[in-house]
């Protein structure tokens, strides 16, 4: 018994060090590549670098190179206190010049956090790994693009399309609230141009992807519960998409979108125009944004589009005043309702509290939602003339219609 036990522990070390040994040997080339460079910037020592790389760009904040014989790239940039660096970040790129290592260090070259996203064979980032600063383990394992769980199909009356970066998911707490339709997730993903539409916007950094639509959802999925939630991940990479999309929510009859985004440029938006224009009777429930402008003189789009069939929403505290950052505009902005402290469900399918203009928006489609559901032939114009009724008329240099206290009360549907 006893070399039994001797036998099963050197095998799960032998295990433990061969799985240390396969990261320190992936590792030691990134290593040797990120000590050297720190070491030089830190001192401004380089003016000569190395045989293998070659300097693209230098400047006091970011330094490019290159490694022409490997294919490789690497960025550094540095983050200075009292005009020393104080911090460096490494992003190091693949020979399809994607990334896939970030390392974080201070100004004694030390690591603070490790990222590795993890590529299929089509490059398309599948992982995201947290390591051990110490390269000898994974510390998490982060999945951008899980597969689908199994969905049961329910009755779809009365569904609110979700536009954002998408939903995860995989949560358990909001599985009864997807959209389902023959058995599969009821939405897509036109941003990877898939059928999941998992949270993620890589775009500011690939490897702390900013998540937002579950927040969303768990809002429309707690104020509208006789409601289901098809999830459709936004075409960032191509705007004109957008026709498709819209196009995919009228083919599935539904008649309340949330979008809780937007941008300055509307060249980004003329494709989704044309296409709320021809569907004129899908009701598109827009954030003002929080750019503490005035939308009448300092336009955001979607939110300041002259189109019927879109309710600009912003967002007030408890008490009616204009909440930190929201955006107004008697013309541009409809409605505004609590939205600075709102309980959510986040994408770890943990409770959190957030606020602002994003979720505003699905306070007012969870409300026409309820409304629909008692009222289901009303037009888009039954449904302004109900969003009116419902506002107090507080402030007529803020929206056009006014301020909803509670629109959770189900005043003039029941």
């Amino acid at each position: 018994m006893k070399t039994l036990v001797i036998t099963l522990i050197l095998y799960i070390t032998i295990i433990f060090q061969s799985h240390a040994d396969l990261i320190n040997n992936s590792y030691l080339e990134i290593k040797k590549t990120h000590d050297f460079f720190c070491n030089k910037i830190i001192n401004n020592k380089l003016l000569n670098i190395n045989n293998e790389w070659s300097l693209i760009i230098r400047t006091k904040t970011r330094h490019s190179y290159i490694n022409e014989k490997k294919k490789k790239k690497l960025s550094v940039n540095l983050f200075y206190r009292t005009n020393k660096v104080e911090k460096l970040v490494f992003t190091f790129y693949n020979k399809q010049e994607r990334p896939y290592v970030e390392i974080r260090s201070n100004r004694f070259c030390l690591y603070k956090n490790i990222r590795k996203i993890i590529y299929n064979t089509n490059n398309v980032a599948e992982e995201i790994q947290t390591i051990n600063i110490n390269l000898n383990s994974i510390e998490n394992h982060q999945y951008i693009n899980p597969k689908i769980p199994i969905l049961k199909s329910k009755k779809n009356q009365n569904i609110i399309a979700l536009i954002d970066t998408g939903v995860n998911y995989t949560l358990e707490k909001i599985k009864s609230n997807i959209a389902v339709k023959d058995g599969k997730l009821l939405g897509y993903d036109f941003w990877d141009d898939d059928k999941r539409p998992f949270d993620g916007d890589p775009r500011q950094n690939p490897f702390y992807p900013r998540h937002h639509g579950t927040t969303v959802f768990s809002v429309l999925a707690k104020e509208a519960p006789k409601s289901l939630i098809a999830i459709y991940r936004f075409p960032a990479l191509d705007m004109c998409k957008f026709n498709d999309l819209i196009e995919h929510i009228a083919q599935n009859s539904i008649r309340i979108v949330n979008l809780s985004m937007g941008s300055k440029r509307i060249e980004d938006w003329l494709c989704f125009k044309k296409a709320l224009e021809k569907h004129n009777q899908i009701i598109f429930i827009v954030s003002a944004g929080n750019n503490d402008f005035n939308l009448d003189h300092n336009p955001i789009y979607p939110a300041s589009l002259k189109l019927k069939n879109i309710i600009t929403v912003s967002s007030s505290d408890k008490n009616g005043r204009v909440g930190r950052g929201s955006n107004i505009g008697p013309i541009s902005v409809d409605i505004m309702v609590p939205a600075e402290r709102v309980e959510v469900i986040d994408h770890r399918g943990v409770k959190a509290y957030t606020g602002g203009t994003s979720y505003a928006a699905p306070r007012i489609a969870a409300l026409i939602s309820r409304y629909l559901h008692k009222k289901p032939k009303s037009s888009v114009n039954d449904v302004l003339k109900f969003i009116e009724a419902r506002a107090i008329k507080n402030n007529k240099k803020t929206t056009k219609f006014g301020w909803i206290p509670d629109p959770l009360d189900d005043y003039l549907i029941n």
